[in-house]
């Protein structure tokens, strides 16, 4: 059983002590393959060097995404923009790079009206560098569903077979997924859907176009409910997937396979 782990975050110094220990354990479990957010523009160095490290074959495959976290707002500067399309121009490092983002809106860690229109001036402007590059958006949305839906609906008309991006670890409602997918996005689906609670969105997952569904770990965060409460790793993913089988009735290995073709389509990896 092959996997994509579609949102990982192992440059973070949780992993200093056993980075490529890790990597290993995941490539040995089937993860061939994983795609690695931006969450502020210093991080991309980093980033490109792991993605020249790890280049398939006897290793996992890491690709690169280039963006802001809505946390991060105060990172973005004038040159921002300048910045993240010169990567985008740049030989060498746009092989590696398959996605904007993570970007997006977090109200539950910012709460001023001001902070908050800064989010979706930022979220807007990397939104207009992957439609003009022809990038998939990674969007984070925390506590800001509505205006969330309402940017991506002025931006994004209504085409199902568009490959315009992802909802990462996914907690909204069927409603939004469904509206979400309308617009050519698709759901990705976190360790958050095996915690014994949210049975809510199991129901909710069984429900979504199935050719729109990835998962992922947002490791370091959110370990499946085996691992709850210690350090997510890509391996982990597989767990995942395992729950997220059982919400179509299907195999673990129907599941990989598919999840594995939509993270291709999308990412074009």
């Amino acid at each position: 059983m092959q996997l994509i782990d579609t949102h990982a975050h192992v440059c973070f110094e949780a992993y200093d002590p056993d980075r490529d220990e890790v990597l290993t354990r995941a490539f040995q479990a089937g993860i061939k393959k994983l795609i690695h957010p931006c969450c502020n523009l210093d991080e991309l160095n980093t980033l490109i060097e792991l993605a020249k490290k790890y280049q398939g074959d006897n290793c996992i495959k890491i690709f690169s995404a280039i963006g802001v976290h809505p946390t991060e707002f105060g990172s973005w500067t004038e040159t921002a923009t300048d910045f993240i399309e010169t990567a985008l121009n740049n030989q060498e490092q746009k092989q590696f790079i398959k996605a904007i983002g993570e970007a997006g809106l977090d109200y539950y860690h910012v709460s001023s009206d001001e902070d908050q229109k800064k989010q979706r001036e930022i979220f807007i402007k990397q939104i207009l560098i992957a439609k003009k590059y022809n990038l998939p958006l990674i969007v984070h949305t925390r506590d800001a569903w509505q205006d969330t839906l309402k940017i991506l609906q002025d931006h994004y008309p209504n085409n199902k077979n568009a490959n315009s991006g992802v909802l990462h670890c996914y907690t909204g409602d069927l409603e939004f997924a469904q509206q979400a997918i309308d617009m050519g996005f698709y759901i990705s689906w976190s360790g958050v859907l095996t915690y014994n609670k949210n049975t809510h969105f199991r129901e909710i997952a069984g429900k979504l176009d199935i050719e729109r569904v990835l998962v992922e770990t947002d490791c370091p965060f959110l370990a499946p409910q085996q691992f709850r409460g210690k350090r997510n790793e890509p391996s982990f993913v597989r767990y995942i997937a395992e729950v997220l089988a059982q919400c179509y009735a299907l195999s673990n290995e129907q599941i990989a396979e598919i999840s594995t073709k939509n993270a291709e389509r999308l990412f074009k990896i």
